[in-house]
């Protein structure tokens, strides 16, 4: 994470605005003196629909002011000062607060209704000292506006729109029928293609070929400059021989602000721009307009035009993020090289333009670089120092030099930059572009040209080099290609045009040769995205089978089980229709818009959209590190334009989300419209993983009481920062959610180790581990991180998520740096935990990029606003809970959110429980309503405890007949933490300890418990927790509850301290049978069996009273298992502790093992064993579910490897010994079962022949020697 004392003036406490905007307010000032930014008021104003008819008036009113006082003053200045440092973008307070609120307020759109949002700073500078703002009145107004929005957008430049039709309204594509081949182009120009090459793509008559696209120019984020709703006709001139026609390459060229030249435009997606032909006949024909030459009137003539040349190689990345490349070279190597550009027909002595970007790294030392062009110098410029604590974050600093120059004589022009700098510092070019004048002279096949002259003016153009069979197009709307009827005498082609925006041409010499040349990339399947009706999911993958298999099975799963409406699409299908086939991420975009304003209700329109595929920040593939893969093969990533340094730059998947049609340039101040997920696979095993722990968690298959626990995890140092903001959002759960346990794990609370390859804290990670294994609904973490671990303490490492094996999935939430970065190359640790096989993340709301601590709490807050929230009474996907997140006021033109992600499935629901518990009666007072009596629960007694599961409608749920599990806290403690890097101690409170932990039935809804109350208590007359969670038998429904009226303390009358026996033990290895002494594998199973009639103790309240294992007597191989203890059902005097041992060394070794009832009496039990690394694991047996099968069967082996590592291999042979399947798979088994699935079809996919088939299965555990066992099994036909 990156952290900083200068907080952005948009990381902010929120001090909301009341509903009503026409009444006096006041505001709550108590968080001012300890707020670690700006206060900013904000407040977001619902406009409705017809919101484009009217402009709008925010001011306040009758202002109550209030100096601030020494400590405030003291308090601000540092954060003012602290924003003064700030990069240039952020300049908003550099000088001093204003005399009055500023206040800033803007239109955002969401499901096409508008908001409007306000925020201002209510502090200011006024009568010389600082005030606050208390009070004000705030008054919004409205005006009718002559122009409705987007009007203008028509008429201020009619080339911009190129299609009559709609994008909603366009029901059909060309492509629907007919047959379709797929060319490239890498270059603006004329192509030819000649009929041997149109017989060669498939055409027998190639006078019947048309072309249909509008080429790679990058697409517009705007949607009003959008392209063609469906693929526009491109005008040919027919040859003897072949066609010629007019095609755009992927680099384009715009003028200015003041129109003195043009500026480059690159899509940074693909290299090539894409057209398609046909020998369709029932498409009408495209009757091309004519455009009439002008009578010439004017003084305007032109006989040369603006041309450009650039030079540019992208090859190099500096940081890994955004979409600039810059050139292989570096200039480390040498700090001056020449470049030569060839300028055609260049005017000698006529005044150009040379633009240079070059970027150089330089730590503590600033550098320079310098232009020439032919030898004659054009300009120096500084490239700013990198500081070394900043050297991180910003990878380069580029600069760039803007300078005139005049042509010469010669067509090769020698561009020479030259950079300054200390040994070893690396420099790079990102381009060269030279603006001249060119000769109007057609001297080769074809000629484009345009003048700036000409914007405004009647122009008349006068074209040299011409023939007789000149043709002049006017190609400044591909979708509306126009030809010029202009006038030729002796050479010259002579045309005239009215006043207006800039135009541009195109002069062609038919019999010429040399035109260029296209790639034929093949035929194009019929498709027909644009008839697609209303859907709720959208998956797009990649176009190769082994993922679109994948994405169909989880597809499928939500229609079954959602009853959600998907679709599963390929990229190429999607660029076909919606960017001219070219790869352009802003197609997937116009997808969207396509079906969200086609379907413009709630009910319809679309609400989910999954990329299932990797990404990468190279999305061309050109960089060293990425060359070798092939772009098809992944998805595209929106790239930021900043690229230099990390705390700026970002990736995000919002972008696709912005549908309304304002949206799309500034993204901060976008409201998303759908959900967005990804699945960051690259290979079918990857795919099929993501997809089975999606289905499993939708199946619920691993429902139980760990889905009330949620953990909130916090780095240390940073006084504290990170440790308070956590606390904010667990204190926050247990207000409004007291049925969840809530878990902190905050490392300034835990000892800290040093050593020579750093600090950690292992209790605390031991203790994070133990939860995942356990399991959790919601793991959320704030702190400092990286593409590897939480916190520089390792609190959680790639090597840890790598080992998890746990089925019992969390979601996590990652408020830190780069933990998921998942557009590199490099597996990050966020997606290793949600690529898992076996275990880490069913999904993660994350980060990709460095990101800012204020607004990740800001932005972590919104999320626990909407994680567990249930408008009309249905729980929230995780799609929608980014979504309204990010949309929250709290949030607005907050550029950080960017940085945040849904790694996993945003149809996905977030599985807590759906029904309620309700606690009835409590140690035999009714507490079913409100009362003023709290039963006391005292150490050594037995309480009773009755209740009913209740459905979302608050009925009893007779149906419900299952199992309740309740957990009983103690009362709150408060907990100091240790101040490990001397900036003071944090306090906090927390229920630490666990009274009570087991499980009974639920029969029609009822049940009834009796649980012991241990003697370590904290006697504190406080009150305590019951939590509920109960399970029905089918795993259908889920309930949850929480009481927690009544108090903990005092001792029972009737506790007998005449029992001075211990629990009753018996520990084993792995299995029963296992014998003291005997052989076991490196990493155990160890399984205690415990029974005491006064019940177990697991509260560990007293000094040592803790169920606690110690192997060879080692403080490091000591471990707390009371959280591995699960009591018998309906039996609080019997349980099993289960625990799966951590790595140990060959040899022999002694474990002993002590527990404790809850009369504080002991018993110790001891095994010696020996670890033998490769040892043989045992294979009892393996059996399938189904046989006969006639669909799929599983597979079960039974073994003695339980929470071990198992190779396992299943094989299928026919009776004459071939092979007919084979898998292999690593995983891990809780108990001593393995599952295999299969699908009954061969290694090629094919399903196998009715019969009779031998099955092989063999595990292999740490090296060992493999295990094998064999069985047959019959195949019936479908």
């Amino acid at each position: 994470m990156f952290i900083k004392r200068c907080w952005l003036l948009c990381c902010f406490i929120a001090l909301l605005l009341p509903v009503s905007a026409q009444e006096f307010i006041t505001l709550n000032w108590q968080e001012l003196s300890s707020a670690q930014t700006l206060p900013v008021v904000t407040r977001e104003l619902p406009l409705g629909k017809d919101f484009r008819s009217f402009t709008y008036q925010v001011e306040i009113e009758f202002p109550e002011y209030q100096k601030l006082n020494r400590s405030e003053v003291a308090a601000l200045e540092m954060r003012l000062d602290s924003l003064r440092q700030l990069p240039n973008e952020n300049v908003a307070f550099r000088e001093g607060l204003p005399a009055s609120p500023q206040i800033n307020s803007f239109i955002k759109v969401s499901a096409h209704r508008g908001f409007l949002s306000i925020s201002f700073v209510p502090v200011v500078f006024r009568e010389g000292s600082y005030q606050r703002l208390n009070s004000f009145k705030l008054s919004v107004n409205s005006f009718l506006k002559k122009d409705r929005i987007g009007e203008e957008t028509a008429t201020r430049n009619l080339k911009t729109t190129l299609s009559e039709v709609s994008l909603k309204d366009c029901t059909t594509s060309l492509l629907a029928s007919g047959r379709w081949t797929k060319i490239s182009v890498r270059n603006t120009g004329v192509f030819k293609i000649t009929n041997a090459e149109l017989k060669k793509m498939g055409f027998s008559r190639p006078e019947k070929v048309r072309v249909f696209g509008y080429g790679g120019y990058l697409l517009s984020q705007r949607f009003n400059e959008h392209p063609a709703a469906d693929l526009p006709e491109v005008p040919l001139l027919r040859l003897s021989d072949g066609v010629l026609f007019y095609g755009r390459g992927t680099v384009s060229w715009t003028p200015d602000s003041q129109n003195t030249y043009f500026v480059r435009e690159r899509n940074f997606y693909s290299d090539e721009g894409y057209y398609f032909l046909t020998d369709r006949e029932d498409i009408p024909e495209m009757e091309t307009e004519i455009y009439s030459s002008l009578k010439e009137t004017s003084a305007n003539r032109l006989t040369t035009f603006n041309s450009f040349a650039i030079y540019e190689k992208d090859a190099y990345s500096w940081a890994g993020t955004g979409r600039q490349l810059y050139e292989d070279y570096d200039y480390v190597a040498g700090n001056t090289k020449s470049y030569t550009l060839n300028l055609p027909g260049i005017v000698p002595e006529a005044a150009g333009w040379l633009t240079t970007v070059f970027a150089a790294r330089s730590i503590d030392a600033s550098t320079s670089y310098s232009v020439s062009v032919n030898g004659e110098p054009k300009g120096n410029i500084t490239l700013a120092s990198i500081d070394s604590d900043n050297q991180y974050y910003t990878r380069a600093t580029s600069a760039t030099i803007n300078a005139s120059w005049q042509g010469t004589k010669s067509e090769n022009t020698v561009v020479t930059i030259t950079h300054t700098r200390p040994s070893g510092t690396s420099g790079r070019l990102d381009y060269i572009a030279l603006n001249y004048m060119r000769a109007l002279t057609l001297n080769t096949p074809y000629l484009t040209f345009r003048s700036l002259a000409s914007i405004h003016k009647e122009t008349t153009f006068v074209l040299s080099g011409a023939t007789a069979s000149t043709v002049v197009w006017d190609v400044t709307n591909p979708a509306n290609i126009g030809r010029i009827e202009g006038s030729f005498a002796d050479g010259t082609y002579t045309f005239t045009i009215p006043a207006g925006e800039l135009r541009e041409f195109v002069a062609i010499t038919p019999e010429a040769g040399g035109f260029d040349t296209v790639e034929n990339v093949g035929g194009v399947a019929n498709q027909n995205l644009h008839s697609l009706e209303a859907t709720d999911m959208i998956i797009i993958a990649p176009d190769r089978k082994d993922l679109l298999a994948q994405a169909e099975r989880l597809a499928q799963a939500h229609r079954e089980k959602d009853g959600l409406s998907v679709l599963v699409l390929t990229a190429p299908q999607i660029y076909n229709e919606f960017s001219s086939g070219t790869p352009d991420g802003t197609a997937y975009r116009r997808l969207m818009k396509m079906l969200y304003d086609r379907f413009p209700n709630e009910a319809e329109r679309p609400k989910y959209l999954l990329f299932f595929g990797d990404c990468s920040y190279d999305n061309r593939m050109l960089t060293s590190s990425w060359k070798s893969y092939r772009p098809e093969s992944f998805l595209l990533s929106y790239q930021s334009e900043a690229s230099l340094e990390e705390t700026s730059s970002y990736v995000t998947d919002d972008y696709f989300g912005f549908l309304d049609d304002e949206e799309g340039d500034d993204l901060t101040a976008g409201m998303l419209d759908i959900g967005i997920g990804r699945f960051p696979v690259r290979t079918a095993a990857e795919a099929k993983a993501a997809v089975d722990k999606t289905i499993a968690y939708m199946e619920n298959k691993q429902a139980g009481p760990w889905k009330h626990t949620v953990c909130y995890v916090a780095d240390d140092g940073d006084k504290n920062l990170h440790a308070s903001q956590s606390e904010l959002l667990a204190s926050y759960t247990e207000r409004n959610y007291p049925s969840l346990l809530v878990n902190r794990i905050y490392a300034d609370a835990f000892h800290r180790e040093s050593s020579a390859t750093g600090e950690t804290y292992p209790d605390a990670t031991k203790r994070l581990l133990q939860l995942f294994n356990r399991g959790m609904l919601v793991v959320n973490y704030t702190g400092h991180g990286s593409t590897s671990a939480w916190a520089a303490e390792n609190l959680l490492t790639m090597a840890d998520i790598t080992k998890m094996t746990s089925p019992r999935l969390p979601l996590w939430i990652t408020a830190t740096c780069d933990f998921t970065r998942f557009d590199d190359i490099q597996t990050s640790a966020g997606e290793q935990a949600f690529l898992n096989t076996k275990g880490g993340a069913i999904a993660l709301l994350t980060t990709s990029r460095v990101v800012y601590a204020s607004q990740n709490s800001t932005l972590n807050q919104a999320f626990l606003r909407h994680i567990f929230s249930r408008p009309e009474g249905k729980r929230l996907r995780l799609g929608d809970i980014m979504r309204l997140s990010k949309c929250d006021e709290s949030l607005a033109n907050d550029r950080n959110k960017l940085n945040f992600s849904l790694i996993g499935d945003p149809a996905l629901t977030l599985a807590y429980p759906d029904y309620q518990v309700q606690v009835d009666e409590f140690a035999g007072v009714n507490v079913a309503e409100e009362t003023s009596v709290y039963p006391q629960v005292k150490a050594g007694s037995k309480i009773t405890v009755k209740g009913r599961i209740l459905t979302p409608e608050g009925a009893l749920a007779e149906d419900f007949t299952g199992t309740v599990h309740p957990t009983v806290l103690d009362s709150k403690e408060e907990v100091t933490t240790l101040d490990n890097r001397d900036e003071g101690a944090f306090t906090y409170t927390e229920r630490s300890k666990t009274l009570f932990s087991g499980s009974d039935s639920v029969r029609q809804g009822r049940f009834e418990f009796t649980f012991p109350v241990p003697l370590d208590i904290n006697y504190s007359d406080e009150e305590g927790l019951l939590s509920l969670y109960a399970l029905d038998a089918v795993h259908s429904h889920e309930a949850g509850g929480a009481f927690d009226r009544f108090l903990v303390g005092g001792t029972d009358d009737g506790v007998s301290l005449t029992d001075t026996l211990g629990p009753k033990i018996t520990v084993y290895l792995n299995t029963p049978d296992f014998s003291p002494g005997g052989q076991t594998n490196t990493t155990p199973l160890f399984v205690a069996e415990l029974e005491d009639a006064d019940g177990i103790n697991t509260v560990g309240n007293g000094i040592g009273h803790d169920l606690s294992l110690c192997i060879d007597g080692s403080a490091v191989l000591t471990y707390n298992l009371n959280d591995y203890y699960t009591p018998v059902a309906g039996d609080y005097t019997r349980g099993t502790v289960y625990f799966s041992v951590p790595e140990l060394t060959e040899g022999k070794h002694t474990l002993s093992f002590r527990a404790w009832d809850l009369l504080n009496n002991s018993s110790t039990k001891t095994l010696e064993f020996e670890v033998v690394r490769g040892l043989r694991p045992g294979l009892f047996s393996v059996i399938c579910t189904q046989s006969p099968a006639r669909e799929s069967t599983t597979f079960v082996l039974s073994h003695n490897r339980p929470g071990s590592t198992l190779a396992v291999r299943m094989s299928v042979y026919d009776f004459a010994g071939r092979e007919m399947w084979t898998h292999l798979e690593k995983g891990v088994s809780e108990g001593q079962t393995y599952y295999v699935e299969w699908d009954l079809c061969s290694n090629g996919g094919q399903r196998l022949a009715p019969g009779v088939y031998l099955y092989r299965a063999s595990i292999v555990s740490d090296g060992s020697r493999e295990s094998t066992k064999s069985q047959k099994i019959i195949i019936l036909s479908q």
